[in-house]
């Protein structure tokens, strides 16, 4: 018996098999009807429809068999996804191949197998329908024929599922986004012009009109951010983000984070502490950068007249990265909840309003990462908040 050999694009065709969320789900009618009619075309006692995993073959759909996967390695299949068309087995005795193989010499008695590749839009194998026969056999033309085009729509139902999915989840998107903007984003914006209005109606005297000004203007910066995670979060969901790695300079990075959040820092009257050596890391920088920027962003909203600070360490496999600060702090039932609940969110210490999906949005980042991220805070202690690298260089 000869095992079959792994594809060299094992990984991405894995990922595409199970993006099609068929592995392992209950017997359907699109499929089943699909196997029975290949078994009638081609006067053969077994048909299957199997998707090749990473160490078995699974069936979706089956005729004339009564187990439901066998191992990827006495497989027929996992010979016939490295073709294009069709596999074909006359007699699988006379093939040095299978000859010796355990589904041959013992139940189901294997001696017929034709196969067609089960083939994406992508071009990747997923698996194969096929027709079994327990003697030697030989496909018409007629029966090849059918056998292509029942193959080729197994794959048009799996994607057209796809797709259909993919169109909901957009919508559900959309509705979330053109809620929180509607909420979330016009009310500082009425507030805002509210301001604008009161001042040049004269309403204000001078002191008045400065601190109602810097209130705008800190509300402006806050609404502006609000937008920046839902257009993030939108875009996420919207399409599957694709890493790409880059040596990074973390101190530069938070360097540049702190440029954009000084003005908010200042109307706090907080210290931004950038304690980050010139550590460099193989990572994405962009995700990097909108995990940290939202944590600092953060970490101002709940800190007045006090410190935020961002440190990094490290270690022989990893790199820990901290931010820190000396804000209100958060309660245990409150910070447990942070990265798994997008409607988490509490005002800050001048009212600031959020909606959740940045931390939402950094968790995920960090998982496409390989990272991890936890947080300790106490009420009136402020918060520290270590990110974990595995995947660095240098």
């Amino acid at each position: 018996m000869i095992a079959p050999p792994i594809p060299r694009n094992e990984q991405q065709r894995l990922q595409d098999l199970f993006e099609t969320e068929l592995l392992d789900t209950p017997k359907e009618s699109e499929f089943d009807d699909i196997v029975k009619l290949a078994s009638q075309i081609c006067n053969m006692p077994i048909s299957l429809i199997t998707l090749v995993d990473s160490n078995r073959q699974w069936f979706k759909a089956k005729v004339g068999l009564d187990s439901d996967e066998t191992s990827r390695e006495v497989s027929f299949c996992g010979h016939a996804i490295l073709q294009d068309q069709l596999f074909e087995i006359q007699d699988a005795l006379d093939d040095e191949r299978f000859f010796d193989n355990p589904l041959v010499i013992e139940d189901p008695s294997i001696r017929f197998y034709a196969g067609f590749p089960l083939i994406t839009n992508a071009g990747f194998r997923l698996g194969t329908l096929c027709v079994i026969d327990r003697m030697p056999r030989k496909l018409t033309e007629e029966q090849i024929f059918a056998l292509k085009v029942l193959s080729e729509n197994v794959i048009k139902i799996a994607e057209l599922r796809q797709k259909n999915k993919h169109l909901n989840h957009m919508a559900e998107t959309h509705k979330k986004m053109t809620s929180i903007l509607a909420h979330d984003v016009r009310s500082p914006m009425v507030s805002i012009k509210g301001i604008i209005d009161y001042k040049k109606a004269g309403l204000f005297v001078e002191e008045e009109a400065e601190e109602m000004m810097d209130i705008a203007l800190e509300q402006l910066s806050n609404t502006l951010q609000m937008v920046d995670d839902v257009v993030d979060w939108g875009q996420s969901q919207l399409k599957y983000y694709e890493v790409q790695k880059e040596i990074v300079n973390l101190r530069e990075v938070v360097n540049t984070i702190f440029g954009y959040e000084a003005l908010k820092a200042r109307i706090k009257n907080n210290e931004l502490l950038n304690h980050v050596d010139d550590v460099q890391l193989l990572t994405d920088k962009n995700a990097i950068t909108f995990i940290i920027r939202n944590l600092v962003s953060n970490a101002n909203k709940f800190t007045e007249n006090g410190e935020i600070r961002v440190s990094a360490v490290k270690r022989p496999n990893h790199i820990d990265i901290y931010i820190e600060d000396t804000g209100a702090g958060m309660a245990d039932e409150i910070s447990s909840k942070l990265f798994t609940n997008a409607t988490v969110s509490t005002n800050g210490t001048k009212n600031e309003k959020g909606n959740g999906l940045g931390l939402l949005l950094v968790n995920e980042y960090i998982n496409k990462l390989n990272g991890s991220i936890s947080v300790e805070s106490a009420i009136g202690a402020g918060s520290r908040f270590t990110i974990k690298l595995t995947e660095i260089e240098l």
